[in-house]
């Protein structure tokens, strides 16, 4: 095996790691499996900014029950990291430059697919807030506030605030033009309705890059819901991820400008590269 086959395979290893804990605690007790298929597109408008919609369906395995919702939302980022880095995050389309901020707002809309929303119905607003760290080794560390504003039910309508805070570790592994994002992510929930953190979520998975316009993504999620029907929760996670990107009009040649330096005509030079430029 390659060496390149060796780093996937240990880095994909490392990310499932927290996955056998996880479904262990599910399996030893009674659970609920579902599918969870997804359609996520993504158009970038600019080097900051960028609009997307996600459109995924959920399958309980044994009943056939289906729900899915409908999520259109745009995020911008923006600051600088000590270190210029370019690397592909998980629902990036190529490595760019770093940017350790990130703020997000967008809409849910969902029902239950076979009964006209009348099991399950909710309109959500949210917004989030993203800070990402870049650490030795290439591992990016990122920590996510959400808060959802929810509308749950089509004639009784109940509405409740929820909290969710979310902490990855992710990592590019790139080869010529294949780029492999293993992952893993914990997610804990407070819901105002309960008024306690009744929910946690464990997510071990990878992305896979192998063209400019798409990537698939693979993960197992494991629920644990204190206040739900369900408690246990395994679900396994396929998204297809399709990218497009706003065509920018040509620039002049960065060198025939006045003033220009090396640094200037040539973006791909990162780190101490460019430290030794200036």
């Amino acid at each position: 095996m390659s060496v390149f086959g060796r780093r996937v395979r240990r880095a994909i290893g490392l990310a499932l790691l927290a996955g056998p804990a996880a479904v262990g605690v599910a399996v030893a007790d009674e659970r609920q499996q579902e599918f969870w298929p997804e359609i996520d597109v993504w158009w970038r408008l600019s080097p900051a900014w960028r609009v997307s919609l996600f459109v995924p369906i959920s399958r309980n395995i044994e009943t056939a029950y289906r729900e899915g919702n409908f999520i259109p939302q745009v995020d911008y980022a923006f600051g600088r990291t000590r270190r210029v880095q370019a690397t592909r995050l998980l629902d990036e389309d190529r490595a760019r430059d770093l940017k350790p901020m990130l703020i997000r707002g967008g809409y849910l809309g969902g029902k239950s697919l076979d009964d006209q929303g009348a099991a399950y119905t909710e309109r959500t607003i949210f917004a989030e807030v993203h800070a990402r760290t870049p650490i030795k080794g290439g591992v990016l560390v990122s920590h996510r506030l959400r808060t959802d504003l929810r509308w749950l039910g089509s004639d009784d309508v109940e509405f409740s605030n929820r909290w969710r805070y979310r902490l990855m570790v992710e990592k590019e592994i790139a080869k010529g033009r294949t780029s492999i994002v293993p992952y893993v992510n914990v997610e804990p929930y407070y819901d105002s309705r309960y008024d306690t953190v009744n929910r946690v979520r464990v997510i071990p998975g990878a992305s896979v890059l192998w063209s400019p316009r798409c990537a698939i993504e693979g993960n197992v999620t494991y629920q644990h819901d204190t206040r739900s029907s369900v408690t246990n929760l395994l679900a396994l996670n396929v998204i297809l991820h399709v990218y497009f990107e706003r065509r920018r009009p040509a620039q002049p040649d960065a060198m025939s400008a006045p003033g220009a330096s090396v640094a200037d005509a040539v973006p791909w030079v990162r780190g101490r590269e460019l430290e030794s430029l200036r």
